[in-house]
């Protein structure tokens, strides 16, 4: 017999349903992604040398922070799950910080170019076009017609490769923002240049070959700030402990315990918190006559709970309190 004043719990971890496949996917999507980035930064860079637009020189900063990144995230894909006496629950929590500090980076370089294409506006206002090189037309035209197919092609991938996950891989979402990122900086960016490089000297809109691309930077920069810094918002509030504000997944798996629950216990409270890739689900149960509880009715709730959670969630750690 239970004593209601007494508080028992069971921790248990429910092991590790995600597949080789799941694996997978996360580890040939990383590699694809390095030589990908690399090239495009490349080409970032060169395109800066050539057309003369710090425009290209943002797109090929980016595309390198994702090859870099992308270097760590394998790392991180193949270690998270490893369970050690010092890490019994596996490095999920690493994936948050990853992400965490890629979007900080991203939001880094964004501002930065902010103030980088600010101070080209003033110098050109103060000495006029004498020290700013114009936009060169015929380089932008071959960058941009590549670089709009490579990097809207990119994204899809990174996309559909994240929608075999379930959407659920941190690392994957947080990599497909970047490319998001990414795709609209050069198919914007590479579009208005060649438009500003078009214009004739004489026109009245003539400063749009020295100052155009400091514009773009900045439209581009403040309509893109707000996809990393979501990012960096959510893997912080998982790293402090945060309940999932997803209101359709706390729901679903409210009703998945109740339904999975004996009728001789009442529950009492649900918390849910996603930490990388993983969840862990916190349960308080409480028996409806303290007379009729008994030890066997507690291990088969706690079964039948535990078997129903493990359709739900890849890796898993469920906690159940008894008052």
């Amino acid at each position: 017999m239970f004593n209601k004043q007494k508080r028992h719990f069971s921790r248990l971890v429910i092991q590790k349903q995600e597949t080789a496949k799941y694996k997978q996917i996360e580890m040939q999507t990383l590699k694809v992604g390095i030589w990908i980035n690399i090239l495009m930064g490349l080409c970032g860079w060169v395109g800066y040398y050539f057309a003369s637009s710090y425009a290209l020189a943002l797109d090929g900063s980016l595309c390198t922070i994702s090859a870099v990144s992308f270097i760590v995230a394998l790392r991180i894909t193949r270690k998270r799950d490893v369970k050690s006496e010092e890490y019994p629950f596996g490095i999920y929590s690493v994936e948050n910080v990853y992400a965490m500090l890629q979007g900080i980076l991203l939001i880094a370089i964004t501002v930065f170019s902010i103030f980088e294409s600010i101070g080209s506006i003033i110098s050109y206002i103060k000495s006029g076009p004498t020290i700013l090189e114009p936009l060169k037309l015929t380089p932008l035209l071959i960058y941009t017609i590549g670089m709009v197919f490579a990097c809207a092609g990119v994204w899809l991938y990174y996309r559909r490769q994240l929608e075999k996950t379930a959407g659920e891989s941190p690392i994957l979402k947080s990599e497909t923002v970047a490319a998001y990122v990414d795709t609209f900086v050069t198919v914007g960016t590479g579009l208005a240049l060649i438009l500003m490089a078009i214009v004739p000297q004489d026109s009245p809109f003539a400063f749009l070959n020295y100052i155009g691309d400091s514009i773009i930077v900045i439209g581009i920069s403040l309509f893109l700030l707000p996809p990393p810094i979501r990012v960096v918002s959510h893997s912080f509030f998982s790293l402090i402990g945060r309940t999932t504000q997803n209101a359709a997944l706390r729901n679903r798996t409210e009703a998945v315990i109740k339904a999975a629950l004996d009728p001789s216990f009442k529950l009492v409270k649900v918390l849910l918190f996603h930490v990388g890739s993983s969840y862990e689900v916190d349960i308080t149960i409480t028996p409806q006559n303290d007379a009729q509880m008994n030890l066997e009715k507690y291990r088969e709730a706690r079964s039948t709970i535990e078997a129903e959670l493990k359709k739900l969630y890849p890796n898993l750690v469920l906690q159940i309190f008894l008052l």
